[in-house]
């Protein structure tokens, strides 16, 4: 798990038995660009741990 804090309750990045990535964030409704499908939702994750989760996925690789 990459995370953005000490305990589960934040915004996190997981990297699954198949090496694909899990998100955990805040939900978003709208931004620029975003159209959302049929059972698709957005979520919000902090720079930081969009890059911490890149390392970790690469290391999965």
């Amino acid at each position: 798990m990459v995370s953005g804090c000490d305990d589960k309750d934040c915004p996190a990045v997981y990297v699954s038995d198949r090496g694909t990535a899990v998100v955990q964030g805040f939900p978003v409704k709208s931004a620029d660009g975003l159209r959302l499908g049929d059972g698709e939702e957005a979520v919000e994750l902090p720079p930081k741990v969009i890059l911490a989760a890149y390392d970790a996925l690469k290391a999965a690789q």
